[in-house]
């Protein structure tokens, strides 16, 4: 938590620290001129001087250049350092910590080159839940290999979470896992070593974007599993040579459940063609649980 009190506002710290069960806390949402919100044990709030409350009267009202405030923190005032990342919507800062920013873009030739004027931020933190994955981990280390899987999730329910300890679990049971760790938040490398526990045979390619993990970190590092975050239909073919090339792809993806996947526009060839052996569907509150099947959904 002391990444996140340095960039806080001073007030909500002590707050947090005092008032509230810290690692209950997921999200906390600071707009300009506008009540602060948190996620807390998987549902939105507002923070106050005595801890949480559900009327926006009570809660504290974030000023009115809060949200630049927080950017300047997390990069240590050196805005320059995050330029590229800021263009794809995001800082992320020590201890896996992503903060996801909104502003003006600044277009150049048709796309963003610069973001400023920020005017919200949602800072996200990162939780090892060890443990969490073993029920997909039994069915998925099988018969002297791994099956590529699918991990599919709503968003907020805990599916990096999942795809962190999995990577774990794999790693620790002795196979070479490649993690693409695109935006810096499941082993949130800083100085060359991760933060968080991903396993000891577990290579970590940081800020790289799956393709790029896909086609030449299976060409350098062999691993026997590439494990990566958020999915999009269009790296569908990475995947596919991946699993060309004998690599096994453990993935994850945004959707509410099977019939949602299988609605995505680009992903018919993936399900019907039997990509991923195994598929594992995370529920949100009230009743999370996780539900895997085999052989396809």
């Amino acid at each position: 938590m002391d990444e996140l009190f340095r960039i806080l506002p001073d007030e909500y710290v002590g707050v947090i620290k005092y008032r509230i069960l810290a690692e209950k806390l997921s999200e906390v949402r600071i707009v300009n001129r506008a009540p602060v919100r948190v996620c807390y044990d998987g549902s939105y709030r507002f923070l106050c001087e005595n801890g949480l409350t559900s009327d926006k009267h009570g809660a504290f009202v974030a000023g009115e250049r809060a949200a630049e405030g927080v950017v300047m923190r997390a990069c240590e005032r050196s805005l320059y350092t995050v330029t590229e990342t800021l263009r794809h919507g995001y800082v992320a800062t020590r201890g896996g910590i992503r903060i996801g920013v909104c502003g003006s873009g600044v277009v150049s030739g048709g796309t963003v080159a610069a973001v400023k004027d920020f005017s919200s931020v949602n800072i996200r933190l990162p939780h090892e839940v060890k443990g969490c994955a073993e029920n997909i981990f039994a069915r998925a280390v099988s018969g002297g290999g791994v099956k590529s899987t699918l991990i599919v999730s709503p968003p907020g329910v805990g599916k990096t979470t999942v795809l962190r300890d999995l990577c774990r679990l794999v790693s620790e049971r002795g196979y070479n896992v490649l993690l693409c760790d695109e935006k810096y938040e499941i082993a949130a490398v800083s100085g060359g070593v991760p933060t968080l526990d991903v396993g000891c045979r577990t290579d970590i390619m940081s800020g790289m974007s799956k393709t790029h993990v896909l086609t030449a970190g299976i060409a350098s590092m062999r691993p026997h599993v590439v494990m990566v975050d958020e999915l999009f239909a269009g790296e569908i073919d990475c995947v596919e040579n991946a699993r060309s090339c004998g690599v096994s792809v453990v993935a994850t993806v945004h959707a509410a459940n099977t019939a949602e996947l299988k609605s995505k526009r680009g992903w018919e060839r993936a399900i019907g063609g039997g990509l991923f052996d195994i598929y594992a569907v995370l529920s949100d509150a009230p009743r999370r649980n996780t539900a895997v099947y085999e052989g396809g959904i």
